[in-house]
């Protein structure tokens, strides 16, 4: 294979997974760390423990949700070289990401009753939000004003209510 089409290739992987790789990786590395402190400290979440799992189920059900249709709408959309504004997109700019740092995670930590998770998902919300500003640089490059705007009007993590 000659050097430009790997070049292509590499290319094309990035634009279509984005720093989501790169973003797991180090989401996990930071889930084995507050797993093993976990183990020494069991700092238990009280309350109603049943109401608890609960709204954990429904996080990730939710998580898996968002996740599915933001799939099937970029599955639409990587053909047309456009920036994804349907859909999920609509309200969030990384609703992929959203669904498992916003939903997944806290929903997991939840039903896994653990302040210890809980505290962990707050990490992942500080680590994501310094790693897809490379993401958004790539997107203002590209699509610039168009993505500005639609920067202003949505939210990256959680949809914004108020325009």
């Amino acid at each position: 294979m000659d050097s430009n089409l790997k070049t292509s290739i590499k290319n094309k992987l990035k634009t279509i997974f984005g720093v989501g790789p790169k973003g797991v990786i180090i989401s996990l590395l930071l889930f084995s760390l507050f797993f093993w402190i976990n183990s020494f400290i069991e700092f238990q979440i009280t309350g109603n423990m049943s109401f608890i799992k609960i709204v954990g189920v429904i996080l990730i059900i939710t998580g898996l949700g968002l996740h599915i249709w933001s799939f099937f709408t970029l599955r639409n959309w990587w053909t047309d070289d456009m920036l994804c504004i349907n859909g999920p997109f609509k309200y969030f700019r990384h609703p992929m990401y959203a669904a498992w740092i916003s939903f997944l995670c806290p929903g997991l930590a939840l039903y896994l009753n653990s302040w210890m998770y809980l505290l962990w998902v707050l990490m992942l919300h500080l680590l994501w939000n310094n790693i897809v500003k490379l993401e958004e640089i790539k997107m203002t490059d590209t699509f610039g004003d168009v993505y500005k705007n639609y920067a202003k009007r949505t939210g990256r993590f959680f949809p914004r209510m108020l325009h």
